[in-house]
């Protein structure tokens, strides 16, 4: 009988050890599944977790657009390893075959793959901005309220009317939760580092601080396109700059009453009349910020401007974008109706 009972205890003992390594391979394997199994595409993708994510929107958009094979496996890692999206948002670059471990230990640790941010020029603050905030995470408010704050700009040595000048067109790596102040600090970083000796120098030579070459290469820039050109441009402009004479410049006074008008193609006369810092048939020099902002070749042009002893300019009337160069104010004359009459003949009168 005492036989019997040793028996029947032992087959029991070993029925509840093979169950218990039974549930241990089997809990293995789901973990393995869950942790360790590739789980990623084969592409190497890039994704964005916004602000505010939750495991549920991240399992979702995770396995909408097809980056992983298996949503739930991804969401008991989630668990299993307490991550929470929202505690670090930003860009993440997935590669092939990734596992749940890999994926979800390298969000949680906030490794991020840099943003490349790029401009080249824009035609307002408001174009920039729009440009900074689209592939980034940056409230676009937050970011428009900086770039007219005075006391913020100040240490930086800008002014809201030409902080445009501070931002050097290139292509910048950032994080996607990169900071308003803090995308401000790195675009004043590349200011001074494109301001070398080389360029102060040269800036130096012409008369000009390097917020006042941006400003005018902005001006420049809105006359043309064509870099040769652009160095006879700004030859004109610094001549009547030295001569105390006003700039009249009809892209400066575009920009002034572009608050207003748009699409403005000819200037009247009764346009030059108007009250604006802007309006350079009025006011001598140069304006308190650029009305665009400039590429790295324009402020070049103005730089290394070709020096002559015109005066004046006037767009050729085949609108080729070419322009006729005078010294004295008849000559130019001259050169300005054969411009009017090819708009009069087209009917642009405005």
């Amino acid at each position: 009988m005492v036989e019997l009972a040793s028996l029947y205890t032992t087959f029991w003992s070993k029925k509840r050890i093979q169950w218990m390594v039974g549930v241990s391979i089997l809990m293995g394997i789901a973990l393995y599944v869950v942790l360790f199994m590739p789980n990623s595409r084969a592409t190497d993708r890039l994704l964005i977790i916004p602000r505010e994510c939750t495991r549920y929107e991240l399992k979702t958009q995770l396995s909408d657009i097809g980056y992983i094979k298996n949503s739930t496996t991804f969401l008991w890692a989630t668990y299993l390893l307490k991550y929470h999206p929202n505690h670090r948002p930003g860009q993440y670059r997935l590669t092939s075959k990734m596992s749940n471990w890999q994926m979800v230990r390298m969000l949680r640790g906030g490794i991020q793959h840099p943003v490349q941010l790029t401009f080249a020029t824009a035609a307002n603050k408001a174009s920039l901005v729009d440009q900074l905030v689209r592939p980034i995470g940056l409230n676009k408010a937050t970011l428009w309220a900086l770039l007219h704050d005075a006391q913020q700009l100040a240490p930086y040595g800008f002014t809201p009317e030409n902080v445009l000048t501070m931002f050097i067109p290139n292509t910048y790596e950032v994080y996607w939760t990169i900071t308003a102040t803090q995308l401000l600090s790195k675009m004043h970083l590349a200011y001074e580092y494109f301001w070398h000796p080389t360029r102060l120098d040269k800036a130096k030579k012409i008369g000009l601080r390097p917020i006042e070459v941006s400003i005018l290469a902005s001006i420049v820039q809105a006359e043309t396109n064509d870099l040769q050109e652009a160095a006879m441009i700004a030859g004109v402009y610094l001549n009547r700059l030295k001569r105390n004479m006003r700039l009249q410049s009809c892209p400066m006074l575009i920009y002034a009453l572009s608050e207003n008008q748009s699409g403005i193609k000819r200037v009247l006369q009764q346009d030059t009349y108007i009250d604006s810092p802007y309006n350079s048939y009025r006011r001598r020099g140069l304006p308190p910020g650029p009305i665009g902002l400039p590429s790295v070749a324009m402020i070049d042009a103005v730089l290394n401007y070709i020096p002559h002893d015109y005066l004046f300019f006037s767009a050729k009337e085949n609108f080729s974008g070419s322009h006729y160069f005078a010294r004295n104010y008849t000559e130019h004359l001259k050169n300005a109706y054969k411009y009017k009459k090819a708009l009069d003949k087209l009917k642009i009168m405005r």
